[in-house]
């Protein structure tokens, strides 16, 4: 079995793990944001970077403070416009490695000028651990591929536990320990139709979504231009028609995640997207008479931010059987490193 694909299936059994050791230390977690912090600056690069995204919406959504999210390279590169951001700042750095060039310099300059840190690595050991104030460590959660599946998986959900510990929301907690235990039966569930939306005729990928989902799903864009090596992108859902509806043809894929609200106008823009002639998966708490070309069913959780947690599988299990269609081997991406060490620094 290519390692891609073992570490897409083991990726909740990793999650019960992450979960129930980010809950155990909630008080470490609750002592680094303290009452005096004015903000939440989560920096990652590449997958890191659009994890990011999804948890600065969940930070202002949930929190009596901004939460921020920025390219950790923009950050090191320019600091200097940004040092108001680090007064009374937490960083938030989910991470693979804990090894990444750019977000250990990222880190240096916001605790330079005012802003503590805390790390979340999927790797024991790293100069991420030892540099953040508190640094949570979740090795079983670690992907050898290079491209990432597991960890990001991972890493998005313990965004989100953090933010339900920060906010004292044992209801989100609950939902995200069911979208876990699901996950199982979620994954065996829709396997084959993953093969079947493969099997397809179509060389190019959108991705929508909205709110909580906004980081996840463009990481989704992300995986078929890694793994499957398709040109793919992501925009919010309504907004693909002011602009990028103009790239939507027959060669399309599209796979919007329906947040289930407004059935109306999502259907609508669906009929559109296949007025097109593109191919068409919805995924979410699917109703009514949506006509697209798949469907893909999650609970209706009340808490959007966990249907990011099955959601991701898809994309993930499309882009690998599109890969193994194309003779494309996804363990070995020409030209991507799993993680970037910049020759000019010494980190």
């Amino acid at each position: 079995m290519y390692l891609t694909r073992k570490e897409t299936l083991l990726q909740y059994e990793a999650l019960e793990q992450t979960f129930d050791y980010l809950v155990s230390r909630r008080d470490r977690l609750r002592r680094v944001f303290d009452e005096g912090k004015a903000r939440l600056v989560f920096i990652g690069c590449g997958s890191g970077y659009y994890l990011c995204q999804s948890g600065a919406v969940s930070a202002n959504l949930r929190l009596p403070v901004q939460g921020v999210a920025m390219a950790a390279g923009d950050l090191m590169l320019n600091g200097f416009r940004y040092k108001n951001l680090m007064t009374d700042a937490v960083l938030v750095a989910p991470s693979r490695s804990g090894s990444t060039s750019e977000v250990l310099e990222a880190i240096k300059y916001g605790k330079a000028n005012g802003a503590s840190a805390i790390g979340i690595v999927a790797k024991e050991g790293s100069p991420l651990e030892e540099l953040a104030d508190e640094c949570f460590v979740l090795p079983w959660a670690f992907d050898e591929a290079v491209c990432q599946t597991k960890t990001v998986t991972n890493l998005y959900a313990a965004n989100l536990i953090l933010m339900a510990i920060l906010a004292d929301d044992d209801s989100l907690l609950a939902e995200i320990r069911q979208a876990i235990k699901y996950g199982p039966k979620f994954m065996e569930r829709w396997e084959d139709k993953t093969k079947e939306i493969a099997k397809a005729d179509w060389s190019r990928v959108v991705v929508l979504g909205d709110g909580e989902l906004e980081g996840i799903a463009a990481e989704a864009a992300l995986a078929f231009a890694e793994i499957c090596q398709i040109p793919a992108s992501y925009h919010h859902v309504l907004d693909v028609r002011h602009g990028p509806m103009v790239l939507v043809r027959e060669d399309t894929l599209v796979i919007m995640a329906s947040t289930g609200q407004e059935e109306a106008l999502q259907s609508q823009l669906v009929a559109d997207l296949k007025g097109r002639g593109a191919k068409v998966v919805v995924v979410g708490p699917v109703g009514g008479n949506w006509r697209a070309d798949w469907y893909v069913s999650v609970p209706a959780y009340e808490h959007y931010g966990v249907t990011g947690i099955p959601f991701i599988y898809i994309p993930q299990s499309v882009s690998f059987f599109k890969a193994m269609e194309r003779g494309i081997n996804p363990d070995l991406p020409d030209g991507l490193d799993a993680w970037i060490k910049l020759p000019s620094t010494t980190t």
